[in-house]
Order: C-alpha cells, then sequence, then structure tokens
C-alpha cells in the first residue's frame, strides 16, 4: 500500500518538544507482522488431516491458506481491540468504579477465545496455552527504524509509552524488543483508555507539564495572574509533550487536549487510512509533523528535531 502525500501545508515544529509519549501497537510496533506469524506457527502445530477435515468452519487445503487465515485472524483480533476501547475511550464514557476497568491482556485473552470458538479451534488448545497465545502482545517486534529513532529521540526529551496496554504488556514489549523508554505510562493508571482527555492530561500531569503545583508557581511568579486563566495556561503548557502515533484520530484526540502531534504513518494501518485522506482533503492543518514510512519513521522524526537543536 502506498503512502498518503504529506499535505502541503503541514505544520513546521519550530521547538523541540520535553517529551514524547508514544502509541505503541502500529506506531513502535509491527503488532500485524507478528501476531500473523505467530499464529501461523501455533495453529500448524495443532493441524492434522483429521483436525483440518472435521473442522467445518475453516478452508484450509489450498497453498497458503493457514497463512492467509491467520493474517485476517490477527486483523479481527485487533478489530476487536479498537471496538472494546472505542466504546469506552470517548470523552463522554465515565468508568463508575474500578471494578470496571478491564486490563487489554483480560480483554485479549476473552476475545481470542471468542475467535477461537467462532472457528472451531478451542479444542484443539488447553486453558494454558490460550493464555499464553494471547500475550503473543507481549512480544511483538519492532519496526525497524523504531529502536534507534526512539534512541535517538531520547537524546532530546524525556521518552514514554502512552498506551492502552497494560502496564506489564508495555515492560514485556520494551524487555524483549530491546527498545527503551524512560518511562511506562498506560492509561491502565487512570482507570481509562484513549481517546479519552483524562488519559493525554494525565499524562502530562505526570511528565510535569501543564499540572496544577506548576500553575500554583507560575501565578506566583507572576504575581497579579488569577485563576480565570487557569485552564488556558495548562492546555498551553501541554504543548510542550509531543503525541507520537500512527492513528489520526488518536492524535486528534490529543491536539484537543493540547499536546504537539507527531503523525508516524504505517503500512496496514488500514482503519485511520480513511482519516487520513479527509485530513488532506479537508485542508486541515493540526498535525505538527507527517512523517511517511518510506521517509524513515521515527528515526526520520528524530533527524528532523535534532535539526532544530542546531539553530
Amino acid at each position: 500500500m502506498t503512502s498518503l502525500k504529506p499535505p502541503a501545508h503541514t505544520r513546521t515544529l519550530k521547538t523541540i518538544p520535553e517529551a514524547f509519549v508514544f502509541d505503541v501497537f502500529g506506531t513502535v510496533f509491527d503488532w500485524r507482522g507478528t501476531v500473523s506469524t505467530y499464529l501461523e506457527r501455533t495453529i500448524a502445530q495443532k493441524l492434522t488431516r483429521k483436525t483440518i477435515s472435521e473442522n467445518k468452519k475453516l478452508a484450509l487445503t489450498a497453498p497458503d491458506s493457514l497463512k492467509i487465515f491467520c493474517a485476517s485472524f490477527a486483523q479481527e483480533w485487533r478489530d476487536s481491540y479498537k471496538q472494546f476501547v472505542a466504546t469506552r475511550g470517548s470523552a463522554s464514557q465515565e468508568l463508575g468504579t474500578e471494578e470496571e476497568y478491564t486490563t487489554i491482556d483480560t480483554h485479549h485473552y476473552r476475545s481470542l477465545l471468542d475467535l477461537f470458538e467462532k472457528y472451531g479451534l478451542l479444542k484443539l488448545f488447553s486453558a494454558s496455552e490460550m493464555y499464553e497465545i494471547s500475550k503473543t502482545w507481549h512480544f511483538l517486534n519492532p519496526w525497524e527504524d523504531s529502536t534507534e529513532g526512539i534512541s535517538k529521540l531520547r537524546e532530546l526529551g524525556v521518552v514514554s509509552t502512552l498506551s492502552n496496554g497494560n502496564v506489564r504488556l508495555l515492560i514485556d514489549l520494551g524487555k524483549s524488543s530491546g527498545v527503551t523508554f524512560d518511562m511506562v505510562l498506560s492509561g491502565q493508571l487512570w482507570d481509562g483508555y484513549k481517546p479519552h482527555p483524562k488519559v493525554y492530561i494525565g499524562a502530562c500531569e505526570v511528565l510535569g507539564v501543564g499540572d496544577r503545583g506548576a500553575w500554583e508557581v507560575y501565578k506566583d511568579i507572576h504575581s497579579g495572574s488569577d485563576d480565570s486563566g487557569e485552564e488556558e495556561w495548562r492546555r498551553g503548557e501541554r504543548g510542550k509533550v509531543a503525541m507520537v502515533a500512527a492513528h489520526i484520530g488518536d492524535l486528534r484526540a490529543a491536539k484537543k487536549c493540547g499536546l504537539t502531534t507527531i503523525y508516524i504513518e504505517r503500512p496496514g494501518e488500514d482503519d485511520d487510512r480513511e482519516a487520513g485522506e479527509k485530513y488532506i482533503r479537508d485542508g486541515e492543518d493540526w498535525i505538527d509533523m507527517w512523517v511517511t514510512h518510506e521517509e524513515g519513521g521515527i528515526l526520520e522524526a528524530a533527524k528532523r528535531l535534532a535539526e532544530l537543536k542546531e539553530i
């Protein structure tokens, strides 16, 4: 799939953000390639001529049929996640109690069971085996530019995750891949999910940007300031944090909270291609940096920002 051509009027950053918070699935890590390959290998180990002939829900006799099925299965598994957070991450949705929050790990396991049942695969695996399969999201391969790109960004500012993935999942991703973050921030810390504003605002406050304490200091320094300008000031301060993502919907929500936005286009993140085309067609201009996959992804973003340091 060809990249979207960045709009001619894309903004150019003038200053280097103090911190970078990253979407993880699809932006830093190639979930599609990793998950589909793992599923293909794991399911192949369980299939026999007998189990194939008995399964009326699958047609796995043609060449590459298992590969094609696993790629489709991985996408369906991912789509169930997107639907899961879409119903829980809107600005109007508030979780009433801690018990209502569900980790992405739990969702991945439950949705895997549903899909295995749908395709007649449940009887091939024990409960413990299915649990291990559900944890493949802890061990995704990074895009080829991610490791070096994030390392370069760490020379410019604080780099953290900001993902709907739960904290343990994100820690495992970093350890298994060699991608090093300064911090691990997750919607789990606020019992919520992106694109809810509290996740973006909470991340900025943890990073010491635009929080209540900083506002009090600002008022002391600028005597005469009153609380009437607090929200505007705090929103402006959040521009010191850049949300980095391959999903325009994620970036749009972050921008509404005041964050700087860096778009890293990735192949196959099809859910946002229509959003990207609409962004260009409508002449929008709130994305602060746009990098196509062919241009070098995260590493290219780091190079562009490093040039600002030399000015």
